[in-house]
């Protein structure tokens, strides 16, 4: 079986999808992420699984499934928004096939591994002057630089990037209301927002602004008035992404932003 961008299948038996899985890239409270190969086209893909959800009937998850898919479909022109490819319902699976399957990781996992760059190349470094060393050493040195330069720029350029992003998101009269790193892909040096399950579309409300508990958030994250179910719109999404901000610039400037 073919399946085509845009495609919705409804189907019985799942082992009738090209989708051959690859690896786990993650899981949320609500679904799991996995790297599947298109056995036709040979492309890879993300695919987002949502399954075994306890405590939610089926028509629920598929509400919040139905959620996902319009308001990604709504963003599907943005530069830095992750593509809906296609979607499936096998049984009580219900998946979202996306496009690209991020060659960097997240954001939180591509800080992570600026700062295990730089301590290896600062150990590397060490070892270049000892009477040990050799010229393997260097062009080790000389490689491991490059590759700092090339992450060095795509977090620099992560600042505008996600700006742009946020803005045109906004525009579309989307709250993302979960934006932190993992929710942050890397591709190709680019930035791309993900996971829309719990965004609000307000396009019929005639505003963003909510009230009560909301569905979901990560406190560290989220605005204060998130965090007290008080009065929100899409001013705290503008507050999360200053916390994201602000853990960039201490994994580009180490000591910059005191811990607390």
């Amino acid at each position: 079986i073919s399946i085509g961008k845009g495609a919705h299948l409804e189907i019985q038996d799942k082992e009738v999808l090209p989708y051959k899985l690859v690896r786990n890239l993650g899981h949320g409270a609500s679904a799991s992420v996995e790297l599947v190969l298109d056995q036709n086209t040979k492309k890879v893909y993300a695919r987002k699984v949502f399954k075994n959800v306890y405590g939610r009937t089926l028509k629920d998850v598929k509400q919040h499934f139905r959620n996902e898919i319009r308001i990604m479909r709504r963003l599907s022109s943005g530069h830095h928004v992750v593509n809906l490819y296609a979607t499936y319902l096998a049984g009580r699976e219900l998946a979202l096939i996306l496009d690209p399957a991020a060659d960097g990781g997240d954001l939180a996992e591509f800080m992570q591994g600026y700062d295990d760059l730089q301590q290896e190349l600062s150990d590397s470094r060490k070892h270049s002057g000892t009477v040990h060393s050799n010229g393997s050493d260097l062009h080790q040195i000389v490689q491991l630089e490059r590759r700092r330069i090339e992450m060095l720029t795509t977090l620099k350029r992560a600042f505008g990037c996600l700006a742009s992003g946020l803005e045109f998101i906004h525009k579309q009269t989307i709250r993302h209301k979960d934006i932190k790193p993992q929710n942050i892909l890397i591709h190709q040096g680019n930035v791309l927002y993900t996971d829309f399950g719990f965004s609000l579309d307000h396009s019929t409300r005639g505003r963003s602004t909510t009230t009560g508990r909301p569905n979901a958030f990560t406190r560290r994250y989220c605005a204060p008035e998130v965090a007290d179910h008080d009065r929100r719109n899409s001013t705290s999404d503008i507050f999360s992404l200053g916390c994201v901000y602000a853990e960039i610039t201490a994994t580009l400037y180490p000591g910059l932003i005191p811990e607390r």
